[in-house]
């Protein structure tokens, strides 16, 4: 689950190795280039480089988006720009100058400390792309400091360097690589806002949200008399999802498994969540069933809260808990369901990853979409789980998945 620029992680990084050079070997004293210019440098240097947006210190969104790089040093920066992504990628560039070369060198821990949180943004949902921000370079030179992360690092450092050279090459143009922030409507919006309360000839109207409940009983009786617009929606996917992918004779476990394998297979995360940039807007109902079944994205809360949906409307007992992954620096959602008597924890979110092939560290080698299904809490702290509070222990093995 994506959270707000928060706590500084303790460094414990080589930051030396991070900056290019060692002390007494600095090579990137002064430059003729700007921020973009630089930022132009780096783009170029890349053979592979995702669609990037621009936000330059003249956009009225880089002041506020600054501070998630520099903290209180965003105050003294005189110029830069943030060139970030949309979609499930960590590429990004951001250079700035500083008021002095002080200045630009106090940046490295809040550069490190952003790009540790971007590792823990795509932790388990985009592993590819959280190992790729963790080799990230934090860069200083003279009053400037910069952010990269991208796949040719050793190009990126060549460039970075080029730009503090005794003669620069020209300057490449920054918009050959990277598009321009696209130009925010400023017509007035006059469309009734639906999501507040409004007045009717009987009285104020309720604004239509997911209610678990309502859907649940619907369920229960068959009849969606009563149901707002969204959760009929709601209810009309459950019932078609239930009678395709369940057969008669399943037992608990099978269909419980019936269902992760539609979730892993019919939904995505949110790309709009994996990206800090301005560009793309998160679905509004992407922490609930409302988002992924009927939009098909959710974030962890709303895979976490959609199997609780099918296993409340199957009879089989389960929990939905919140706590947090990577360090406790993200926070994150999944289920326990009980089986026979035993708890299981079950983590879909984690069993859909971007990529195919990948188990995160300290995992065993299972099959990719059941990495996370019907495991022990023993596992879910091994795999970068925790979670505070009276949380049943899951401890049964005996419905684990085992392909």
């Amino acid at each position: 689950m994506k959270r707000t620029f928060a706590v500084f992680l303790a460094l414990s990084l080589l930051l030396t190795a991070l900056t290019g050079c060692g002390p007494g070997e600095d090579k990137t004293a002064s430059t003729p280039y700007t921020a973009a210019q630089i930022a132009g440098a780096l783009a170029a240097s890349q053979r592979e480089l995702p669609a990037l947006y621009a936000v330059t210190s003249d956009d009225p969104e880089f002041a506020p988006y600054s501070m998630l790089y520099l903290g209180e040093a965003a105050g003294e920066c005189l110029d830069g720009v943030i060139c970030s992504p949309t979609g499930v990628t960590a590429c990004e560039i951001a250079v700035f100058e500083l008021t002095d070369p002080a200045s630009a060198a106090a940046c490295v821990q809040t550069l490190t400390a952003y790009r540790d949180e971007r590792v823990g943004a795509f932790f388990g949902y985009a592993p590819e792309e959280a190992e790729l921000a963790g080799t990230g370079l934090v860069l200083t030179g003279g009053c400037f400091a910069a952010l990269v992360i991208c796949h040719d690092n050793d190009a990126a450092r060549a460039a970075w360097e080029g730009c503090f050279a005794d003669d620069p090459a020209p300057a490449p143009s920054l918009f050959d690589y990277v598009s321009p922030l696209p130009q925010q409507d400023t017509t007035p919006d006059t469309t009734p806002d639906t999501a507040a309360d409004t007045t009717s000839d009987t009285g104020p109207e309720k604004p239509d949200v997911y209610d678990h409940d309502a859907v649940v009983a619907a369920m229960e009786s068959g009849d969606p008399t009563g149901l707002t617009p969204k959760n009929l929606a709601v209810y009309n996917r459950c019932r078609r999802i239930l009678a395709r992918e369940l057969k008669e004779n399943m037992t608990p476990q099978e269909k419980e498994l019936a269902i992760n394998d539609f979730l892993v297979l019919n939904a995505q995360y949110d790309p709009a969540e994996l990206t800090n940039g301005p560009v793309g807007t998160p679905d509004p109902d992407n922490d609930n069933p409302y988002g992924l079944l009927i939009h098909g994205v959710g974030i962890c809360l709303g895979y976490a809260t959609t199997f609780q949906l099918f296993m409340d409307i199957l009879g089989i007992e389960c929990l939905t808990v919140r706590g947090w992954a990577y360090g406790r620096t993200e926070e994150h959602a999944w289920n326990l369901v009980r089986l026979d008597g035993e708890w299981y924890a079950v983590d879909v979110t984690w069993n859909d990853p971007v990529y195919d092939g990948f188990v995160p560290p300290y995992s065993t080698q299972m099959a990719l979409a059941h990495t996370y299904f019907n495991v022990t809490s023993d596992f879910m702290r091994e795999t970068n789980h925790q979670w505070d509070g009276d949380v049943p222990e899951a401890k049964g093995t005996r419905w684990a998945y085992r392909g």
